[in-house]
């Protein structure tokens, strides 16, 4: 009974596998189905514009040249450069886009499988620190070149403007054909404005959602042993440091809980994975939430020295920045400690193995 009933969980599991498997080869294929139509679409649109700019170029070619009509055609030919830049730069925002969905795809599916007790070899956590400073420059990118198209669109129409002051007919060619012209740069921006918005909330979302899920599946690891608590608190720690980016707005003291605040020099024994020495811990936490709050904020404030110990005897992670061997170099730390905002509660802790 015992050998059937286990049998029988063996090929349920196996079914919600596959079932799963099925629904997520489903999705892909409308997702890449929806990606394509898109793509089309683009093209289409991306070719009929075109066309369109050709033609006005030619028409102006064969419309009565001064100063100003040269100077709009010019400044035409730097946004025609300036779009092909732009699209470009779209593109690989939206490629991004698409494997940062497909990465948080796969680590949901591989936490929703966990779930049910189908466990598989977890796959490795990615290094996001270039990978997202490449994503940041890219976007900067986007911006940039899309604000620079704007001031030469601004530029094409002061020109049509003060052209319109000395030949005031609407019907003159020239003011014709740029104020099409102008119509049209201004709606190939509008599109290109939204799909930057659409690209990067999507990506926001995206990131979002990824923290959630790498938090969760270290949540879910399994650990019997000390060994096993060690490495997962490891890859804890390693995630923050990689995903955490400098704040731009300085922190305060009162933007971190220090958790258990120690006022004379403790002592603990017996801490498996740290050497004997004096630590200069700047905060205690008995919750895993609470400690790596406490953690991102410090790295966000600057600080990429940091790390932490288990006490088993008290259940609680003691943060520091540094370690002595000897108490006279860990007191003139101490004493000599900057002003950072995550040092405001520092004291020394002695561990004894």
């Amino acid at each position: 009974a015992e050998e059937l009933a286990k049998a029988q969980q063996a090929a349920d599991a196996k079914a919600k596998a596959e079932e799963l498997a099925k629904a997520q080869q489903a999705a892909d294929a409308k997702a890449r189905a929806e990606e394509l139509a898109k793509a089309d679409a683009v093209a289409k649109n991306q070719i009929e514009n075109s066309s369109r700019a050709e033609e006005i170029v030619e028409a102006i070619g064969n419309a009565p040249m001064d100063v100003a009509t040269q100077s709009m055609i010019d400044l035409t030919k730097l946004t025609d450069e300036s779009k092909i830049i732009q699209e470009d730069l779209l593109s690989r925002l939206n490629e991004k886009m698409a494997s940062k969905q497909k990465d948080l795809d796969e680590l949901k599916q591989e936490n929703d499988l966990r779930d049910q007790g189908i466990v598989s070899a977890p796959k490795p956590f990615k290094s996001v620190t270039a990978e997202n400073a490449a994503l940041e420059a890219l976007k900067a990118d986007v911006e940039n070149v899309i604000t620079n198209r704007d001031e030469k669109i601004k530029e094409i129409e002061k020109l049509y403007n003060e052209r319109r002051k000395k030949v005031k007919s609407k019907q003159d060619p020239v003011n014709v054909i740029y104020l099409d012209a102008i119509e049209l740069l201004y709606k190939e921006q509008q599109e290109a404005k939204r799909a930057q918005e659409r690209l990067v909330s999507t990506l926001e979302d995206i990131k979002i959602a990824t923290d959630i899920e790498r938090k969760r599946r270290i949540k879910k690891a399994n650990y019997d042993n000390e060994d096993d608590r060690y490495n997962k608190d490891r890859a804890a720690l390693n995630y923050i440091k990689e995903s955490t980016a400098v704040s731009a707005e300085p922190l305060t003291e009162s933007d971190f809980d220090f958790g258990d605040v120690q006022s004379n020099i403790q002592i603990v024994k017996n801490v498996a994975k740290a050497e004997s020495g004096y630590y200069m811990v700047i905060a205690v936490h008995a919750d895993e939430a609470q400690r790596d709050a406490f953690l991102t904020k410090a790295v966000a404030a600057g600080q990429s020295n940091i790390d932490f110990f288990y006490d088993v005897t008290s259940s609680k992670y003691f943060i520091y920045s540094q370690k002595f061997d000897y108490i006279e170099t860990a007191s003139r730390a101490l004493k000599n400690k900057n002003n950072a905002p995550y040092n405001s509660k520092m004291s020394m802790v002695r561990i004894e193995n």
